[in-house]
């Protein structure tokens, strides 16, 4: 069964007021809530992504009339590029085509394919369906030579700012267990862990990144003043993860010295399977995509004793 939201929710997922909700389903239709058995609106995860899309539209200055027409004009039409032959799975076809625009410097075409995506998918989707198999390949056609630095760095710096759009536009809960999420210390490639940041936000945990390269005294000092919950480290690089193991040895020592409720979690595609880092009692290394990772991490959160 779908999990449906309370209207406050939805507000708080997506920065609009009660009353705006509200005045855009009354005037406009933008969307049509379910209702909860005491007949309060219930908006879907597809509800708060459709209203997502629209405050964005509307922060560029589009009317919101022209934007829900907009909506449901991308919704109906397909687009030619994307006709798909037997077989071929909706994924595949979006990698394809977005992953050409990035080789083609096509900033255009790729914003054009990454509207409609979002004005048809879910957002989980679009995620862990799209942006992270094209930045795989991205990343293995650059290591093989086959295409340039530039190529990478364009196509990479294109799902970045729509990684960080996407953050600042959900709000995360004020009295959520505290999250502290970054790269690894040294390392510089933190989309991983932004598409974490989005389903940390919506699993209910209140967010605090620290981008690439973090200094190691910064999260000591963190970890002193805030004992978040728990911090999450992504890691795209065998070699940085094995320097930084020293580091998260020490950060397991002051958290034990000390008493503190925080876990340390370590991910990325460099780590192939789920157990205690050796030599340390609340380093964890997760596997998966983010959206298992998150749900990996809650568990240890509620059930420390069994891990």
């Amino acid at each position: 069964m779908r999990r449906l939201y309370t209207i406050k929710e939805a507000a708080l997922r997506t920065g609009l007021s009660t009353q705006l909700i509200r005045k855009w389903e009354e005037r406009y239709e933008a969307v049509i809530p379910s209702r909860f058995p005491n007949g309060y609106r219930g908006y879907t995860q597809e509800n708060i992504d459709t209203l997502l899309w629209l405050k964005k539209k509307a922060d560029e200055g589009i009317p919101i009339g022209m934007a829900v027409q907009e909506h449901r004009l991308m919704a109906e039409r397909p687009d030619p590029s994307e006709i798909k032959s037997s077989g071929e799975a909706p994924g595949e076809d979006y990698v394809g085509s977005l992953l050409q625009s990035f080789l083609n410097l096509d900033a255009y075409a790729a914003q054009h394919l990454f509207d409609r995506m979002l004005s048809r998918h879910h957002m989980d989707y679009v995620l862990l369906e799209v942006l992270q198999p094209v930045l795989v390949e991205l990343g293995k056609r650059w290591e093989s030579g086959e295409i340039s630095e530039f190529q990478e760095h364009f196509g990479s710096h294109f799902v970045r700012d729509r990684l960080l759009a996407l953050k600042n536009m959900y709000r995360s809960p004020v009295d959520g267990p505290l999250l502290v999420t970054s790269c690894s210390p040294n390392e510089r490639h933190e989309l991983g862990v932004l598409i974490l940041v989005y389903f940390a936000a919506q699993s209910g945990f209140r967010i605090v990144h620290l981008g690439t390269s973090p200094s190691e005294k910064g999260i000591v000092d963190c970890l002193h003043r805030f004992k978040p919950a728990a911090f999450a480290f992504s890691s795209s690089s065998r070699m940085l993860l094995a320097e930084a193991e020293s580091f998260y040895r020490e950060l397991d020592r002051l958290i034990e010295e000390n008493g503190y409720p925080t876990k340390v979690v370590v991910g990325g595609s460099v780590v192939r399977e789920d157990g205690t880092m050796p030599g340390t009692k609340h380093v964890h290394m997760l596997t998966g995509d983010a959206r298992v990772a998150i749900e990996k991490m809650r568990n240890l959160i509620r059930n420390p004793a069994l891990h």
